[in-house]
């Protein structure tokens, strides 16, 4: 079976590494540890205790940012070279994130 020309098929079947961090009014990058996952190639956000937004720079605002609701999940499909900031309305609001290659 063949798709777009090709025999491989574009999976994620790499590494795995998720955690929960905390995000407030400052904005803070999506990863688990001290630098992205070496081959990334997507990020998961789920907030667990209220909305936060997402951003591609730590400029990211609650007016600027993307939405992503309590317990709404998104799935951004970002390498290790691109960032991913979260900012909140307000203090201690817990995200579990993953990172997956």
């Amino acid at each position: 079976m063949s798709f777009g020309g090709g025999d491989r098929f574009d999976v994620l079947n790499g590494d795995a590494v998720y955690d929960e961090i905390t995000v407030g009014t400052t904005a803070v990058e999506v990863k688990v540890g001290g630098s992205p996952l070496a081959e990334r190639r997507m990020v998961h956000i789920t907030p667990k205790d209220n909305q936060v937004f997402w951003g591609y720079d730590s400029s990211v605002t609650t007016s600027t940012g993307t939405r992503v609701w309590k317990d709404q999940t998104v799935f951004l499909p970002v390498g290790p070279d691109i960032s991913i900031y979260l900012i909140a309305n307000g203090a201690g609001k817990g995200v579990s994130i993953a990172e997956l290659a």
